[in-house]
Formats: structure tokens, C-alpha cells, sequence
């Protein structure tokens, strides 16, 4: 039996071309929708990535501007293997991403560039500081 707070889940539109996913760091969207991205290309559609961070701050023991060049790499594979040519990164310092004007008008241009038909975020209320920040304004909550 359903708790009374559960919402039956929608089905997903298929009338998009082109999708943009945004995540605040290299992997983010392996461990959140890869699978789906993976079939949406699959279909046909075009999907692109948009990267706040590089994820230099992401291996333990690590010099920051070595650990930039393979988290990038490794995300541009990945990407490949699901089906996305077009990755992007916005050069936040990762660790240190706030959500705030700069970041807006960032995430607003590239949204501008991209054109997509379909925003892909990461979501939840467990999400982290960098992963709220990530997600574009008209994903936000609006204060009752």
C-alpha cells in the first residue's frame, strides 16, 4: 500500500529532439540518468552535457590540475558511450560552487547556445550544496 504523499509518476514526453542535462560535476549524470540518456540516443534524440565543474577536487590525494584532466576525459568517454558529442564545461571551482547571479547568467547563456527543447537536472531534497546550485531557476521551488 502507497504512503498518501506518493505521486504517480508521469510518462516521460517523447515529442523533444534535442535535450540539455545539466550537472554540477563530472560523473553526476553517469550515476543519475545515464541509462535514460543512453536510450534517448539510441532513439534519435540529441543530448548534450553542461558541466558547472571541471571536478578537480574529486580524487582523493590528487593534485587538483591532474585530477581536472581526468575527470574531464573520463567524462567525455563516458559521454561517448551513451551517445552524447557535446560536452561542456563552465570552469566553477568545484567545492566552491553557489548558486547566485553569476551562475545564473551562466547557466541562462548556455541554455541560450544549447536551445533545448528539454532540461535534464539532477533531483531530490538530499541533494548537496553544488547539486542545488546546479539546477536552473525554473527547477527551484517557489517560497508559499
Amino acid at each position: 500500500m502507497g504512503s498518501p504523499m506518493t505521486k504517480e509518476l508521469q510518462p516521460m514526453p517523447d515529442d523533444w529532439t534535442r535535450a540539455l542535462a545539466i550537472a554540477a560535476h563530472p560523473d553526476d549524470m553517469e550515476f543519475g540518468a545515464a541509462g535514460a540518456v543512453a536510450a534517448w540516443t539510441a532513439a534519435g534524440k540529441s543530448v548534450s552535457y553542461l558541466l558547472v565543474s571541471r571536478g578537480e577536487a574529486g580524487i582523493d590525494g590528487m593534485r587538483p590540475e591532474e585530477a581536472t584532466k581526468i575527470r574531464e576525459d573520463e567524462q567525455r568517454a563516458s559521454a561517448r558511450i551513451v551517445g552524447v558529442d557535446e560536452v561542456e564545461f563552465l570552469d566553477y571551482g568545484d567545492g566552491t560552487i553557489e548558486y547566485g547571479l553569476a551562475l545564473r547568467r551562466d547557466l541562462a547563456a548556455a541554455i541560450r547556445r544549447h536551445r533545448p527543447e528539454l532540461i535534464i537536472t539532477l533531483a531530490g531534497s538530499g541533494l548537496h550544496a553544488a547539486h542545488r546550485a546546479a539546477r536552473p531557476p525554473a527547477h527551484r521551488p517557489t517560497p508559499r
